[in-house]
Formats: structure tokens, C-alpha cells, sequence
């Protein structure tokens, strides 16, 4: 069963970053993905109202998108209810094709880009 789950322990999240070639960061936030063994890591921060995504990566041997679109939206959720109106992925953190499954979209200067608070509150049709 797939569990999506926030890393508590800063050393457990260096680890989970090195495993999965991320570029660690102490002031992140970071989830982690296990369905049966790890699938990946998901690490973000928070700067000026923004969610930047630092590190959507696989484990190992691993491609699971479905299991990281989940991890990410988790992340995503938690972002809208800390406040957090839009999210954009940083530079070679995750790849193209999970970044565009994600619905994240290109924005005038080429930043992957989403609209939370858009993605959050808008109705179905």
C-alpha cells in the first residue's frame, strides 16, 4: 500500500537525498514515498509566498509517476494550507515528464509553474 509520509529527521532526509542524487537542503521540508520499499523523496521550501519544489526524485531503479504525482500533490496541499498561493520546480529537479503529468505549465520566463490556490479552490466542470 502506497504511503506518502512527511521525513522528521533531518539526517534521514540527507540520506533519502543522496540516494535518490538530490541536492540536500537543511531548511527544507521533505516527504517521502513507500509502496513495499521507497519510491522517492519530494523536498521543498518556502520563499516570499512562494512553493518551490527542490527535489522530486525517483529512488534507485524506481519509476513509480503515479506514486510521485501523489507525494507531490501532497506537498502541494500542504503548501495551500500553510498560505502558499503558487508553486514552481527548480531547475533540473524532477524530469519533464513528471513535472508536465503534474499539471504544472510553463510560464513567460520558462519556470514550471502551478497556481495552488487556483488548483485548490476551483471547481470541477
Amino acid at each position: 500500500m502506497l504511503t506518502v509520509k512527511p521525513i522528521q529527521s533531518k539526517l534521514e532526509q540527507e540520506e533519502l537525498c543522496s540516494l535518490c542524487s538530490a541536492t540536500y537542503n537543511f531548511n527544507s521540508f521533505a516527504y517521502r514515498a513507500d509502496d513495499e520499499g521507497f519510491i522517492g523523496i519530494c523536498q521543498f521550501r518556502f520563499d516570499k509566498g512562494v512553493g518551490i519544489i527542490e527535489a522530486l526524485k525517483y529512488a534507485p531503479n524506481i519509476e513509480d509517476w503515479e506514486a510521485m504525482i501523489i507525494m507531490l500533490r501532497t506537498a502541494m496541499n500542504f503548501m495551500f494550507r500553510c498560505g502558499i498561493e503558487v508553486s514552481v520546480f527548480e531547475t533540473d529537479s524532477a524530469c519533464e515528464d513528471l513535472i508536465k503529468r503534474s499539471g504544472y505549465k510553463i510560464n513567460s520566463d520558462g519556470t514550471y509553474e502551478i497556481d495552488i490556490k487556483k488548483f485548490y479552490t476551483s471547481s470541477c466542470h
